[in-house]
């Protein structure tokens, strides 16, 4: 197959610490080139892959801090929309390179109609929760869809659904850990869907050491201020942003990983993340959170602060073993590139074609 992945323009492929949207869409190239497939990749001129790289912009909208910034309340808005203009370019120009567009990047819904008139097919991989505008925008174009949970499809069963393609981990990146530390751990962007505030004071009450990882977006400054409040740099410690190497130390040293999310989470990747290190998770059970842990298997689904301090106390009654085969069964990269090369391909393939080859059905769990 010929494949155009959008990848990111806000940050590089892969990321240096955050993004986790930037760490699928590398694997997605890396995959497919690997299994043969041509892949262009468009992504900032700073990514590293083995696809043919299609630079469009820099990959700084995240990061923005120009002279600009200050004075311009859109800057990051507008530097983002000039990128993705020079997405939408050499979609045109290297029409004769790609059939199909695998798109990740937000937003890039926007190319359905000009990919359309192309001639070309098209995918829009859904990384974040719907809500009402842009489900309008998908029932109206009919656009091809792939979820990356089940429960991401609540809002708008009816959608083109393509697939369910859950989210993988690189085994061999992510080693076990069958001894942990004395602390726990808990990583995302600071905010009140992420909840590490609940994470922190069940901690507290626990009596037990928590590191706090995470990036503080603009205009979150405020919840991080009342967090503050709890971290002592002792029994709470808050380390900010971390590349790769520190992020593995955390999670292979973690007892457990706290995840008190209070939103639909989409799938939630650094719960495989931590289970592939053998690092079992405590979790609300909102989102996709059902799909991806297993109850007294690979961790605890609790519901409330109270709760989450007494799975805190009983984590050690948790295999570490059983939570790193659970990702080794479900949740690899091999198994996460299977299910999209078969999107892929029931999408170039017309109906009645991708009858005729039933081996190409049934590689990833999900419809």
């Amino acid at each position: 197959m010929r494949i155009a992945i959008l990848g990111s323009v806000a940050l590089p492929i892969p990321p240096k610490t955050y993004g986790g949207i930037e760490w699928i869409a590398y694997y997605q190239a890396e995959g497919l080139v690997k299994r043969g497939h041509r892949v262009l990749l468009f992504a900032s001129a700073n990514s590293k892959t083995s696809a043919d790289l299609v630079s469009v912009g820099k990959g700084d909208v995240i990061k923005e801090e120009s002279q600009a910034a200050e004075v311009e309340a859109s800057r990051k808005l507008n530097l983002e929309l000039s990128y993705l203009t020079s997405v939408a370019r050499e979609l045109i120009n290297r029409k004769d390179d790609y059939d199909l567009v695998l798109a990740n990047m937000r937003g890039s819904y926007i190319f359905y109609p000009l990919v359309k008139h192309l001639g070309k097919k098209f995918i829009f991989v859904l990384h974040l929760p719907l809500f009402p505008e842009l489900i309008e925008v998908f029932r109206k174009e009919n656009i091809p869809l792939i979820s990356i949970s089940s429960s991401q499809r609540k809002p708008a069963p009816k959608l083109n659904w393509l697939k369910t393609v859950y989210n993988g981990v690189d085994p061999d990146v992510f080693k076990f850990s069958p001894k942990p530390a004395d602390y726990f751990f808990t990583m995302g962007s600071i905010g009140p869907n992420k909840n590490q505030l609940e994470a922190t004071l069940a901690a507290k009450k626990a009596g037990v050491k928590l590191v706090i990882a995470g990036e503080i977006k603009p205009g979150r400054e405020a919840y991080f201020e009342e967090l503050k409040k709890y971290i002592d740099g002792e029994q709470i410690k808050f380390v900010g942003s971390l590349g790769l190497a520190d992020k593995l130390k955390y999670y292979q040293g973690a007892r457990a990983f706290l995840f008190p999310v209070r939103w639909q989470e989409p799938f939630g990747l650094v719960m495989i993340e931590a289970m592939a290190c053998g690092t079992p998770v405590i979790a609300y059970p909102n989102g996709a959170v059902l799909e991806v842990l297993v109850d007294r298997k690979t961790g605890f689904l609790v519901d409330d602060i109270s709760g989450m301090v007494e799975a805190i106390k009983n984590i050690d009654k948790i295999d570490r073993a059983a939570c790193r085969r659970h990702v080794e069964e479900n949740f690899t990269v091999e198994k996460m590139v299977d299910g999209y090369e078969m999107a892929c391909q029931k999408a170039i393939l017309n109906d009645r074609t991708y009858a005729q080859f039933p081996e190409l059905n049934g590689k990833n769990s999900g419809n």
